[in-house]
């Protein structure tokens, strides 16, 4: 719990910024592009539900609520999730935002066709039971999309001194918190996405794939590069035989 109080101080002291940065993607060429690619994979009708797990300021689930999906978004930060209201009010979306844990769902099971998360992942304590997680509410035939990178490989700290960062200009001391939270966490000594495919497969997902890179095909603006690393994308089903 101390942990996740941790986790809770660090994010509502970045939520300003983090609001603030992705109210540029939203009104720009990279909020198309996550969309062009998010409803690739999504089926082509509007009657779908979708959980935005970790959502932060609530990018994602902007862009699916502008996609004609009815969206809940939840995350551990409070005041990730005031940005996240507010960002969805200029955007005149309806989204139902509540605080709460990506490892322990506060959701029936066989609740959501599609559950979306960006980021999230790797600064979990225990992905395995996330993962368990989004599954067990995902209705039989639905789908988990996964958008993450292996920073375990870097220095948060060190790597925003690089001018070209977005996050360049941040308070130092807040990076290093985030690098020395990360440290502590197991996934960061894992080798991902193949690390999340096969726990995906071990766990009851099928037909599960990956991309290893999608930067070039969700990041458009040249001031917004901030993921230095490459930014796979996961995919998994839920067996549409299978319920939980």
């Amino acid at each position: 719990m101390e942990f996740d109080k941790r986790v809770q101080n660090y994010w509502n002291a970045r939520s300003k910024e983090f609001g603030d940065t992705r109210r540029v993607e939203l009104a720009g060429p990279d909020a198309q592009a996550w969309q062009n690619f998010i409803t690739s994979y999504l089926p082509k009708k509007k009657d779908i539900s979708v959980l935005d797990v970790g959502t932060g300021t609530g990018f994602l689930a902007i862009l699916m609520a502008q996609s004609g999906y009815c969206v809940t978004g939840i995350d551990l930060s409070k005041e990730m999730l005031r940005q996240a209201e507010q960002a969805a009010q200029m955007n005149e979306m309806s989204i139902h935002f509540e605080c709460g844990n990506a490892q322990q769902l506060d959701f029936a099971s066989n609740t959501f066709e599609v559950v979306v998360s960006r980021n999230l992942t790797w600064n979990l304590p225990n992905v395995t039971a996330a993962y368990i997680e989004w599954l067990r509410v995902l209705k039989p035939g639905g789908i988990m999309l996964n958008f993450d990178s292996n920073y375990g490989a870097i220095n948060f700290a060190t790597e925003a001194e690089k001018k070209e960062n977005v996050h360049h200009k941040l308070d130092k001391k807040i990076l290093w918190e985030c690098e020395n939270l990360k440290k502590g966490l197991s996934i960061s000594q894992e080798n991902r996405p193949q690390w999340d495919l096969q726990c995906l497969q071990r766990i009851g997902f099928v037909n599960c794939s990956y991309r290893a890179d999608i930067r070039s095909m969700v990041h458009c603006l040249q001031n917004m590069q901030y993921d230095t690393l490459p930014l796979f994308s996961l995919c998994g089903y839920k067996s549409a035989q299978r319920n939980m």
